[in-house]
């Protein structure tokens, strides 16, 4: 009677163990989501395909001002670099002086 409890035992412990697969030279990764994903599965969250027919948008960091292509564009790029994050404002205030124009120091800066 202990052997086939025993058995049953060790039968309910290997059953009940969790098996990660071997990745076989590949680079296991864990994605956004804390999910294990290997190398090549991993895409680009930030890779957006934006549509040429998107309207410019005018955004604001609080330091400047910048038209974007588009909100796709804007989208992207926040997604890139949250610690710099542009909101769109108003379409007008590009062209009027509420706050200055992104310089060309602050584009390279901006990664732009």
């Amino acid at each position: 009677m202990k052997l086939i409890s025993l058995f049953f035992l060790a039968f309910v412990a290997f059953t009940a163990a969790k098996v990660v697969p071997v990745s076989n030279g590949i680079n296991l990764s864990i994605d956004q989501h804390g999910k294990r994903v290997y190398a090549d599965e991993v895409e680009d969250k930030c890779d957006y395909y934006c549509a040429k027919k998107d309207p410019s948008v005018c955004a604001t960091n609080g330091q400047c001002l910048l038209k974007f292509e588009s909100h796709c564009a804007m989208t992207a790029y926040n997604c890139r670099n949250p610690q710099k994050e542009f909101k769109t404002v108003e379409d007008h205030r590009c062209l009027q002086d509420w706050q200055p124009l992104c310089k060309e120091a602050d584009l390279r800066e901006f990664g732009l």
